[in-house]
């Protein structure tokens, strides 16, 4: 297997394990919120995408930044920061009006859910916790695939 068909399966397995992470994260936690299911596969692509690309150039500038004393937290590090970018990805590219029907907030009274129409992210995670929490699910995963993609086949 050549590099480049490696790394289209790396991007495949990765891209259905992100997918499942989101899926069952958007629908455990109010505060991840992915408003329609077609959006869940494009949000695990970005952000399997930016993984496996970027992971591997900010890795080693933060560890030399850090000296190395973060080593142990990296990957927790590496992905907050891609998941920030992920978000920040998708607040840029709203749904269209008439796609956008659903509320954007699940379950709290107090803030306007109501089918307004307005232009909605496809992706959306509120608050500092839930981000934390995401990340550290998807740090978790980034360790199994890691473990089971690129350790156990070259040894």
């Amino acid at each position: 297997m050549d590099g480049a068909t490696g790394m289209l399966i790396k991007l495949g397995v990765r891209l259905a394990v992100f997918g499942l992470v989101f899926f069952i994260a958007a629908r455990r936690n109010p505060k991840i919120v992915i408003p329609v299911k077609w959006a869940t596969p494009l949000v695990a692509l970005v952000f399997a995408i930016l993984n496996t690309t970027l992971y591997w150039g900010l890795r080693p500038v933060l560890d030399l930044a850090t000296l190395g004393a973060l080593g142990f937290a990296m990957p927790l590090i590496v992905n907050i920061i891609l998941l920030v970018v992920t978000v920040k990805f998708f607040a840029w590219h709203k749904l269209p009006r008439f796609i956008s029907k659903v509320p954007v907030n699940k379950g709290d009274p107090k803030k306007k859910s109501e089918q307004s129409g307005e232009a909605r992210p496809l992706f959306v995670i509120e608050g500092l916790f839930a981000t934390l929490w995401m990340a550290l699910i998807l740090t978790a995963a980034h360790g199994v695939l890691w473990v089971a993609l690129d350790y156990i086949p070259s040894k």
